[in-house]
């Protein structure tokens, strides 16, 4: 199963796809997407979108896995990621690509057993599962790889749960 996590921004967005098959996960690309602090708002929102769109074009995820807006102290902050990873779901919508969220602890917790890791000890992990020659950066990517790795054992566990569900009711 082939999965897209995205780290969720207004100046950068992470982005990371991996391919899972039972417990193997593989490191397939990442990269990140930067908007010009000097385009305007909407112009640097059609930038974020153009750029998911064209990720899910070339690798055709599964799924989609997006890091779950969380509660931030600058409003301001909080505002234009929030219109940002509006941007996204939409995007990923329109794909018809299955949606996962994840919430930060959630993803720590999946990754690094802890659900308090800090930065420099979930790109360590990263790397590690995805048996790269170093750490991921910057931190954007990294979240974005885990969020995919993550994502990617959520949608594997809910569609054995779907299918259960489905027998069970004898359809």
């Amino acid at each position: 199963m082939r999965i897209l996590g995205i780290d969720p921004g207004f100046n950068r967005t992470g982005l990371g796809v991996v391919d899972i098959d039972g417990a193997e996960v593989k490191h397939v690309w990442h990269g990140l997407c930067e908007t010009s602090p000097g385009k305007d708002f909407s112009g640097r929102l059609v930038l974020l979108r153009d750029e998911i769109r064209s990720t899910i074009e070339r690798f055709l995820p599964a799924v989609a896995c997006v890091e779950a807006l969380f509660f931030q102290r600058n409003v301001k902050t909080a505002l234009t990621v929030g219109m940002a990873r509006g941007v996204i779901l939409v995007t990923v919508a329109e794909a018809h690509v299955r949606l996962v969220e994840l919430t930060p602890s959630q993803v720590k917790q999946g990754i690094a057993g802890w659900g308090a890791a800090d930065k420099k000890q979930m790109q360590h992990m990263v790397m590690r599962l995805l048996k790269l020659a170093q750490p991921p950066r910057p931190d954007d990517v990294a979240d974005a790889l885990a969020l995919a790795i993550c994502g990617g054992f959520v949608a594997h566990h809910l569609e054995h749960v779907d299918k259960s569900l489905t027998r069970a009711a004898g359809r």
